[in-house]
């Protein structure tokens, strides 16, 4: 069975991500690997002793974050050392322990309750092998929803079908109903004021209609034993999906394929929902050598 990798740093963050990944792990009755990694220095006189407390602090928080999972039949610790960076120990790790996700905090800076990557998480989501949930600050302190919510991000491309196939799986996991939301632009941001042609309300209805009936089809096709239903919003995709944000428990998200990860940041959709949105975010890559699905495959 695949495995959540938690990447920790013994700040409140790394509670939140903890606390996300135990219900993770219990829903997908998935083994745990917590890892703290921390940037190496170059050896100086008196390192070894300098070492010693490191690791020492390190095997201690280790041992504390433990104590939220101790429902979790399967948990590791690993203290890593990052020979670049702890983003780059993380990858590794992931790739070595055949992760199915990562889970990582927020930033400490961001607003209480809304996800904005740190420093480690920003590198990390670049080239991660897998997918990556980054988990709001103050987490931790909600309570878990008896129904959860899940919505999905949904377009009718590769990266689209990646985020709603994880979607699917988790849902079913968890036992939580699944909200497909699909964003279109309006039509009048496409053309100037002098080019717009006189029928462009008749277009849009037109266009909202084919894309309604195309989402419901694609609902209808999934789990028949899920709670889900297809929704359409009209607006600027990554500004609609922020806002749905606040409506859903869980926000699953692909990202476009130029490579794993490394367009997400660059201005996307991806990128923007991630630094904003008001719940934990799953963002699946469509080239990842692992699925979240296949953590929760055998549960669903």
């Amino acid at each position: 069975m695949t495995k959540i990798l938690i990447g920790v740093d013994g700040s409140e963050r790394s509670e939140d991500a903890v606390s996300f990944g135990r219900a993770l792990a219990l829903a997908a009755d998935a083994p745990v690997v917590v890892a703290l990694a921390r940037r190496s220095e170059p050896l100086r006189p008196g390192a070894e002793a300098h070492e010693k407390v490191l690791r020492e602090d390190a095997e201690r928080t280790l041992a504390r974050l433990a104590l939220w999972l101790d429902d979790v039949r399967d948990v590791t610790l690993r203290p890593l050392v990052a020979t670049t960076s702890p983003a780059h120990a993380l990858q590794a790790a992931a790739e070595q322990e055949q992760a199915g996700i990562i889970v990582v905090g927020s930033s400490h800076t961001g607003q209480l309750g809304r996800v904005l990557p740190g420093s480690t998480a920003e590198r990390l989501l670049h080239d991660a092998p897998c997918p990556v949930a980054v988990v709001p600050l103050g987490y931790r302190n909600h309570a878990t929803s008896a129904h959860p919510v899940i919505g999905c991000a949904y377009r009718p491309t590769e990266d689209g079908a990646a985020a709603l196939g994880a979607a699917e799986e988790l849902a079913l996991a968890l036992s939580a109903s699944l909200r497909v939301m699909q964003v279109i632009e309006p039509l009048a941001r496409v053309y100037d004021s002098g080019e717009m042609p006189l029928n462009l309300p008749e277009i849009s209805a037109a266009m909202y209609a084919d894309t309604e009936r195309s989402l419901i089809e694609r609902v209808a096709r999934l789990n028949a034993r899920l709670d889900s239903e297809g929704t359409v919003h009209s607006g600027r995709p990554a500004d609609v999906l922020i806002a749905l944000s606040e409506t859903v428990d869980l926000l699953v998200i692909g990202s476009r394929g130029y490579g794993r990860l490394k367009a997400m940041l660059v201005g996307g959709v991806s990128g923007r929902v991630i630094r904003s949105a008001a719940c934990p975010v799953i963002v699946v890559p469509r080239q990842a050598t692992s699925a979240v699905g296949s953590v929760f495959a055998a549960a669903a």
